[in-house]
C-alpha cells in the first residue's frame, strides 16, 4: 500500500495551529528539513501569548496593578539570545505573592522548554526559503534579530528541497 503523504522533513503549507504545534514539539531537536511559514509563525504567536498570559495578564488580574515584567521575543522564540523587547512594565511596589512566584517559574520553564525547539524551527524556516541554517548567526549582530524576522517571512522556495 502506498501513500502520498509528504515526508516529515517537508514543510506543511497552511498548517493549522494544532498541527503546527505538534510538529514543533515532534521535531524539536531536528535541524534537518524545512518548516513552512505557517509552522513558524503559529509557534511565534503561541510563544508570545504564553508569555503575555503568564507574565502580564494573570499577575495584573491577581494583583490588580502592574508589576515589573519584561516580555521579549527573538527569531527563536523567547530565547535569551538576540531579544527584541515587546513590553516592559514597571513595578508599583514589592511583589510578594506566591502565585506570582509560581507564574514566574512557569514562564521561566516555558522559556527553557522551548529554547532548543524555537532555535531548530527557525533554522528549518530558513531552509524552506533556501537559506542555510547558518544565517541564524545574524542574531549575534545588533540588527540581526530584525533581519532574521524578515528572512523568516520570505516565501517558500522550491530550491529549499535540498535541505530535506
Amino acid at each position: 500500500m502506498t501513500t502520498n503523504a509528504a515526508p516529515v522533513t517537508s514543510p506543511l503549507p497552511g498548517a493549522s495551529l494544532r498541527v503546527s504545534m505538534r510538529r514543533f514539539f515532534y521535531r524539536a531537536f531536528s535541524l534537518r528539513g524545512r518548516a513552512s511559514i505557517s509552522e513558524y509563525w503559529w509557534w511565534m504567536l503561541v510563544n508570545v501569548l504564553a508569555l503575555i498570559i503568564t507574565q502580564l495578564v494573570i499577575p495584573a488580574i491577581i494583583l490588580g496593578r502592574n508589576f515589573q515584567a519584561n516580555i521579549t521575543v527573538s527569531p527563536f522564540g523567547s530565547w535569551a539570545l538576540a531579544p527584541i523587547e515587546l513590553f516592559t512594565w514597571n513595578s508599583q511596589g514589592a511583589v510578594d505573592s506566591p502565585v506570582i512566584a509560581v507564574l514566574s517559574i512557569i514562564g521561566g520553564g516555558w522559556v527553557l522548554a522551548t529554547a532548543i525547539p524555537g532555535f531548530t524551527v527557525a533554522v528549518r524556516r530558513l531552509h524552506d526559503s533556501n537559506l542555510s541554517g547558518w544565517w541564524v548567526l545574524l542574531a549575534l549582530t545588533p540588527p540581526g534579530p530584525i533581519i532574521l524576522f524578515f528572512l523568516a517571512a520570505r516565501r517558500s522556495r522550491i530550491e529549499g528541497v535540498r535541505f530535506d
